[in-house]
């Protein structure tokens, strides 16, 4: 009756009368037309939305779903049920959703993207300058020694220099000496000259001859018994011997060592002084390994000494050590430094400072050494063509041969550059995530990429980028992830295949191992992190107590301490109160503890320090990802830690709680070995690296 009465006063609204009603019939058939299109639609009928919120036609539904498990991607059915292997609900695979997806391609929609908080920035290219910063040593130039020695037997009868410190000049007397052997030499030059002056103008020339060589070599034993130019004379003139020799110092410098004491019989040899000339001194630094890249024979290096606030020295390198300290990790660079005015000491500490860019080909940067020619021995010698070396006479080298560039550079020389957070390091490979510009949302590529050294923030890339491709700086392990539970190429997996194995939960759940592993669809829920009350998130403060105890005596070298603290996060893990958190947290937290408990257990029970640390790194995957999914309570920052010589050089990340690496796999060997991620700071479950 209602819709009868409505079509009435429909229709009265109109005059079907004339041109006026026949106008109005027309109104009313092209509203009912848009009306039924409207509800109804054209050619394909619409039965739906996707994700996305666009229209599914009855033709595109006719499309059979398949449905997947987001742990076990390689399970697809036709219908709705539970993963045969971990029993864990299936989700719909997307449609039209990766199927132009390369093997090491993943797409995300944009609220995927967002969800994963993934940021890119492009690669640029320029020169890459690092500050190069070392501690080091004054030291003295040990080719400024001179040493004073007996020239012939004897006994010191008096020592000039009696202490040590003092300054001497060239010259100076040093030494009085007897000698018995001295004494007869002069007596032998003495008897020559007396020979040589009785023969007379009537002897022949070979005994005039044989009587001049008696005289040179009586001169010449004098000479090498140390006598001076003008004391041989003294004794050719005056005719007259002495049975004691006064020793000159043949440099100036301070007496560093007083070996002998006046009155001592010496041999000859024996040393009496030590002289150092302090007008140039070394320099010795300590370079890490990863400087190395950095440093040239010939480069300048400022450095500073408390001793002088505010005034700043210059040295050159002239060495560097082709070993490594097993010990400290660390390498000695020495360098040389003018010290005219002696104000630098020997055993002075002071901290230096190389700038040094490279170009695309690693070699240095540097305009005064660009096509020179350059010692290989003495660096301060430096000339604009081939030669040799003022001071040793050896020939000199092209700078370029000693990792310097051959000319001057420009722009289109400089390397591509990529930030430090874009590459995931795991032994000798670095894998890099780049987004491709696509029409139908992200497309993220990953990529092998070979990288030269590190600059601050940055890497060089040797090969694998071009500049302006957008390189992910932010959330490229969770796309790593994904590509893993999709069984595709990764960092981890470079060949791809089955995602990695998990560990059993008894309830025939499992937790892939890789920390940080999230399921990028939103819609899967299956990972991610969980907003917690408060007080949940307190109750997991014990477990991460017991395990920075764990951390800390694998630093130490303690296995007895890392075994009682992997019993300690049993413990803990015990005690926490599952009733405080969410059904989703309490889904989660189920699965970690069961998983902590189990790695901490291979702790309890390792026989030695490397299973322990085998056990540890497996124990430290599970709790980056309780870290991932709760955060933490405590008013601290953690911080993750990687080094990527652990695990056989397969790399391993951790958490501690201070900003220096203490190195949980190697310990004292390489305690600073690695380095610091990212903080993590107090509540946050963004646990991203």
């Amino acid at each position: 009756m209602i819709e009868k009465k409505n079509n009435r006063n429909l229709f009265s609204r109109f005059a079907l009368s004339g041109v006026r009603g026949l106008v109005g019939l027309v109104v009313v058939a092209i509203l009912a037309f848009f009306i039924g299109a409207l509800f109804f639609g054209g050619d394909e009928e619409t039965v739906g939305t996707n994700a996305e919120g666009n229209n599914i036609t009855a033709e595109a539904s006719k499309e059979p779903t398949i449905w997947t498990c987001s742990m076990h991607p390689q399970i697809k059915l036709p219908k709705p049920g539970k993963c045969p292997i971990c029993f864990m609900d299936l989700i719909p695979l997307e449609s039209g959703l990766g199927d132009e997806e390369g093997p090491r391609q993943l797409r995300l929609s944009e609220t995927a993207k967002q969800l994963a908080q993934i940021q890119t920035t492009p690669v640029t290219r320029a020169f890459a300058e690092a500050e190069i910063r070392m501690v080091g040593r004054i030291a003295y130039d040990e080719t400024k020694f001179s040493y004073i020695t007996a020239w012939v037997p004897g006994r010191l009868d008096r020592l000039y220099v009696d202490f040590t410190g003092i300054t001497v000049k060239k010259g100076d007397h040093m030494v009085y000496m007897y000698s018995p052997e001295l004494l007869a030499a002069q007596e032998e030059l003495r008897q020559a000259l007396s020979a040589i002056k009785a023969l007379g103008q009537s002897a022949g020339s070979v005994l005039k001859t044989t009587a001049q060589a008696t005289v040179d070599a009586a001169r010449e034993k004098l000479r090498l018994y140390g006598l001076a130019e003008d004391q041989i004379r003294e004794i050719e003139t005056s005719g007259g011997v002495s049975d004691h020799i006064t020793i000159n110092a043949p440099v100036g410098g301070v007496v560093l060592h007083k070996e002998a004491q006046e009155g001592m019989y010496v041999k000859t040899g024996t040393r009496i002084y030590t002289i150092a000339d302090l007008s140039r001194l070394w320099v010795i630094f300590e370079a890490y390994e990863s400087d190395l890249p950095w440093l040239r024979y010939g480069q300048r290096v400022t450095f500073t000494s408390p001793s002088f606030p505010g005034e700043t020295f210059e040295a050159l390198v002239s060495f560097i050590d082709p070993f490594v300290d097993p010990k400290t990790r660390t390498v000695q660079v020495r360098t040389i430094v003018d010290n005219k005015d002696g104000k630098l000491k020997p055993d002075m500490f002071v901290r230096g400072l190389v700038v040094a860019r490279v170009d695309g080909n690693g070699d240095i940067v540097d305009d005064y050494l660009a096509g020179k020619w350059i010692s290989p021995m003495h660096p301060e010698v430096v000339k604009d063509h081939p030669g040799t070396c003022d001071v040793c006479g050896m020939d000199l080298v092209r700078a370029e041969s000693l990792g310097y560039t051959g000319k001057a550079v420009s722009d289109k020389d400089a390397p591509l550059l990529l930030p430090a957070s874009a590459p995931l390091i795991t032994g000798k490979r670095a894998v890099v995530y780049v987004e491709i510009p696509n029409d139908d949302g992200p497309l993220f590529e990953g990529r092998e990429v070979e990288l030269g050294p590190r600059a601050g923030d940055y890497y060089v890339v040797k090969s694998g980028l071009e500049e302006g491709e957008l390189v992910v700086v932010n959330g490229a392990f969770k796309l790593d992830s994904e590509l893993q539970i999709r069984a595709k190429p990764s960092m981890m997996s470079p060949e791809g295949g089955a995602p990695p194995p998990g560990h059993n939960h008894g309830d025939g759940k499992t937790m892939p191992n890789m920390p940080g592993m999230t399921d990028m669809k939103a819609e899967a829920g299956s990972s991610g992190p969980i907003a917690e009350k408060a007080e949940a998130v307190e109750a997991l403060t014990p477990v991460y107590t017991a395990y920075f105890e764990l951390q800390m005596a694998l630093a130490g070298d303690d296995l007895e301490k890392a075994k009682s603290s992997g019993a300690g996060i049993r413990e803990n893990i015990s005690k926490v109160d599952m009733s405080l958190f969410s059904r989703a947290g309490h889904d989660r937290w189920m699965q970690l503890s069961k998983q902590l408990t189990g790695t901490a257990g291979k702790v309890t029970k390792a026989g030695n320090i490397e299973d322990a640390r085998t056990a540890f790194a497996e124990l430290s995957s599970s709790m980056i990802a309780l870290h991932d999914s709760f955060g933490h309570a405590e008013n601290r920052d953690y911080y993750l830690t990687f080094c990527p010589m652990a695990m056989n050089n397969k790399g391993a990340y951790w958490l501690q709680t201070v900003d220096t690496v203490y190195n949980s796999f190697y310990g004292e060997a390489m305690l600073r070995c690695g380095e610091i991620k990212k903080p993590l700071s107090s509540g946050s479950v963004k646990g991203d690296h």
